[in-house]
């Protein structure tokens, strides 16, 4: 199972959506969707095209969570086992223009 790592903005992102419940209740469903199984088809984990390195997995029809996986393998693929950097909390189409948009540094645990 990968360590889920988030950014400052990722956590801000969630700070947003402290007053709604619903929406705090999908991002967790979807965060322990993607530490116990990356790969699992309820994440529609997709590759954002104009970022060299981010995906996307979905928490509803409106928010996407862009990440980062940690390592690649030799053939190229994400290492989906490894360490997963959490990105940003955004809408649809802004988290496919601009998947790191404003991001910084990683908080280390």
């Amino acid at each position: 199972m990968p360590n889920l790592i988030p950014s400052k903005k990722f956590l801000e992102d969630i700070e947003n959506f402290r007053s709604n419940e619903i929406i705090r209740k999908k991002i967790a469903k979807t965060l322990v969707l993607l530490k116990s199984n990356p790969l699992h088809p309820g994440l529609h984990l997709e590759r954002i095209i104009n970022d060299p390195t981010a995906w996307s997995v979905r928490i509803d029809k409106r928010y996407r969570l862009s990440l980062d996986p940690g390592n690649l393998l030799a053939s190229g693929n994400p290492d989906w086992s490894d360490d997963i950097l959490l990105l940003r909390i955004l809408d649809h189409d802004d988290l496919y223009k601009m998947p790191r948009l404003n991001y910084c540094e990683i908080l280390i645990p």
